[in-house]
């Protein structure tokens, strides 16, 4: 399993912006993972080429498809890896001889 499959996934939000007939032209939507003490949400926006449809006719289904769940289980994947692997350790050789080193 992936951190994001075991991550709980909620919707914050969806705002939606509508031309002069009603119709959507693009969705600003905000979607939330949260894992043990870590959560991020992601701002994401799906621009609509053809709109045809007000905001009620669609589906949450259709709105992550718009924004690329796929992709945001791929970023949160990464973000959450980053925050329960320890930092490495850097330490410095001040008595590292360059003079040992080939020409």
């Amino acid at each position: 399993m992936t951190h994001s499959e075991d991550a709980t996934k909620s919707w914050v939000k969806a705002t939606p912006q509508v031309n002069s007939d009603g119709n959507v032209t693009e969705w600003r939507c905000y979607y939330k993972y949260t894992l043990n003490d870590y959560s991020h949400t992601f701002d994401e926006r799906a621009l609509i080429e053809a709109p045809s449809k007000a905001p009620g006719a669609y589906t949450k289904a259709e709105l992550l498809i718009m924004i690329r769940e796929y992709h945001l289980d791929d970023m949160f994947n990464k973000k959450y890896h980053a925050h329960v692997t320890p930092a490495p350790v850097l330490t410095r050789d001040n008595t590292f001889d360059v003079n040992t080193l080939g020409d």
